[in-house]
């Protein structure tokens, strides 16, 4: 039964292509999707006798309300539902599992000596630097990044120092760490997995020749990449700079045997077709999971395979699922092929071209192969797909295994009247009582349930440094929540636990009582790992190699990661705005188009006073302060 209040909006909605929100009744995204005609998409969910998938029928039971954007046309839909979908995490959605850890490698050729940077991001930000992944594999990742130290000598994370006078020899001769002048190379010089930049070892144009070679070998242009050194090499050797010759006909050696570890699955006149560039795709599904192989094909060669795992897929259609993983996916990668070998044709492919084409510029195709090479490449993807999902269902069914185990003894070691199945742990930070933050985690059978994860800012205190009166707001809070009928916090667990001593437990005792709630509650103090419990005039100690201790020893530490994490980005926002906040002449808009373009206040503190007013669009008055307030010169 559709509400009126539901209804109304249900006429309101336009003929027009756009996203479209389901919402459930405590406000939360459930659902985004995307339609070519709005309206007709969305009410189709609700006619009645409508033939809906039991999944979808759950989905819409669960509508209590719903907002819709209308976009310009179903390439800019397919943009906005990733950048929602990303944004809200829905549960009805099919998403990648895991991708809030997925890494990049990013190289900004404006720095006068550009360094690999690992960044973590969903979405790749357009501020004119190359980005080269998602990275689902750490391993892979860092595989890559010794490679690429190896064969073109090239910075991690080397960072210029801000503006100061420098002489001579100095110039250039920093240490990428302290920043502070370096006389002899660093350690990965010696080791030839850098060419020394730190010391003034190589100029920069050298060195920034060295990047665009590494640029280009991690976009798979391997061939390009040998032609290059080869003729440096002869360049070099015919020039009789035989250190350098030597160099490269080093680095052509390690490329090639990498080369040569690579398949090659086309023949030499395919490698001239469009075949020759192409990523193939594979799945395979086990209930709520599913996982996705990408087999990358470069010049002939199978140059590299990733393997990302899905959720929500149960009910979901495998041409769907697909279909859901290429939108998204290739929003997130950073680079298109050619062509796109799938497995089931999918819905939104002519969109999808149109996507990826803009973003390489020229044409790309996706295809469905019946036969011949580009089949072949489906079945080992498909293959590839069944096996990495095989093998992480049985890593995740031994830890939850072992979590259990460390359940069970965890009752037994604190003589619990229930197994501790819901873990909850709580923890404070602050510095000086200000910016006053407290945590509660979750851990069901033994592992962590991170959707169940809860932030409070501390109202009382600040300023005063009290972490008795801040742990007794914030479970006082978390429990009036649950008995007051939030459904955020409806879960009561089997084991409450706080970071500290006797101190605490007490506190933890007052909030339920002043509640008339009584659950298992006990506090972990650090210094000696000592577990503190009502009715007990002692604390007890567990065996260090306890499973039950270890444990109590992750629920706590986590905690103090969550309530850390929440408190410096806290700090780092007040410093942030306070320090321009005090600026005559900045307001709001202004300081947005600061930060928006230098992202962090060290970048901004870099910057010269006519790069400020540019950017800001102010006076050189007025960035003069900007750069006074930040560099803490007050005689400006």
């Amino acid at each position: 039964m559709v509400s009126p209040a539901l209804q109304e909006k249900l006429d309101q909605i336009p003929a027009a292509p756009g996203v479209y929100l389901f919402k459930d009744v405590v406000g939360d995204v459930i659902y985004v999707g995307k339609a070519l005609v709005l309206r007709n998409r969305v009410r189709s969910y609700f006619q009645p006798g409508a033939d809906l998938h039991p999944r979808t029928q759950l989905l819409v039971a669960r509508v209590r309300d719903l907002d819709f954007i209308v976009a310009e046309s179903e390439l800019e839909a397919i943009v906005l539902e990733f950048t929602l979908i990303q944004k809200h995490r829905p549960r009805f959605n099919v998403r990648s599992r895991d991708d809030k850890s997925y890494l990049y490698l990013r190289i900004d050729l404006r720095e006068e000596f550009p360094a690999l940077y690992l960044v973590r991001q969903r979405v790749i930000a357009n501020d004119g630097a190359r980005y080269f992944g998602p990275y689902p594999s750490t391993r892979a990742m860092w595989d890559t990044i010794r490679l690429v130290r190896r064969v073109f000598g090239v910075c991690q994370r080397f960072v210029i120092p801000a503006k100061k006078t420098l002489t001579g020899a100095d110039v250039g001769a920093l240490n990428p760490v302290s920043r502070r002048i370096r006389m002899r190379p660093c350690l990965d010089y010696h080791l030839k997995r850098c060419l020394g930049p730190c010391a003034g070892a190589v100029s920069s144009d050298e060195y920034r020749r060295a990047v665009r070679k590494a640029g280009d070998f991690l976009d798979s242009k391997h061939d390009f990449v040998l032609k290059q050194l080869r003729q440096e090499m002869e360049r070099a050797s015919a020039e009789q700079r035989f250190e350098h010759a030597a160099r490269f006909r080093d680095q052509i050696a390690a490329l090639e045997r990498t080369l040569e570890e690579q398949h090659i699955v086309l023949s030499e006149g395919d490698r001239r077709s469009p075949h020759f560039e192409a990523d193939a795709i594979g799945c395979a599904f086990q209930e709520d999971t599913a996982c996705m192989a990408v087999v990358q094909v470069r010049n002939g060669r199978i140059s590299g395979q990733d393997s990302f795992l899905l959720t929500a897929v149960s009910g979901v259609s495998a041409a769907e699922v697909v279909n859901e993983f290429v939108k998204q996916h290739y929003q997130q990668a950073t680079f298109a092929p050619r062509r796109m070998l799938l497995p089931y044709e999918i819905e939104d492919a002519t969109a999808v071209e149109q996507l990826l084409a803009q973003r390489r510029g020229t044409k790309v195709r996706l295809e469905t192969p019946q036969r011949g090479e580009g089949r072949e490449l489906v079945r080992r993807a498909t293959e590839n797909a069944e096996h990495h999902l095989r093998v992480e269902l049985e890593r995740e069914s031994a830890e939850q295994r072992r979590g259990q185990e460390a359940v069970g003894d965890l009752q037994k070691a604190l003589a619990l009247p229930v197994t501790p199945r819901r873990i909850e742990a709580f923890d404070i930070s602050n510095i000086q009582g200000t910016n006053a933050v407290g945590s509660m985690i979750v851990f069901e059978n033994g592992l962590a349930k991170r959707s169940d994860y809860r932030r409070f800012r501390i109202q009382i205190g600040q300023g005063e440094p009290n972490d008795y009166a801040m742990m007794h707001e914030v479970l006082s809070r978390r429990l009036k929540a649950a008995v007051s009928g939030n459904v955020k916090f409806a879960h009561l667990p089997d084991l409450m636990l706080v970071d500290g001593g006797a101190g605490q437990l007490k506190m933890a005792l007052s909030a339920m009582e002043s509640l008339d709630l009584q659950l298992p509650v006990a506090a972990l103090a650090k210094e000696h790992e000592e577990i503190y419990l009502p009715a007990r005039s002692a604390p007890i100690s567990l065996p260090e190699h306890s499973r039950a201790l270890h444990l109590l020893q992750r629920v706590r530490d986590e905690a103090h990661r969550f309530a850390v994490s929440y408190h410096r980005t806290l700090r780092a926002k007040e410093v942030r705005e306070s320090v321009l906040d005090g600026v005559p002449g900045v307001g709001e808009k202004r300081k947005q188009r600061l930060l928006s373009h230098f992202h962090s206040l060290r970048k901004l503190r870099e910057a010269s006073v006519d790069e400020i007013a540019s950017t800001a669009g102010c006076s050189q008055e007025i960035a003069e302060r900007i750069l006074a307030a930040l560099t803490g010169d007050t005689t400006t």
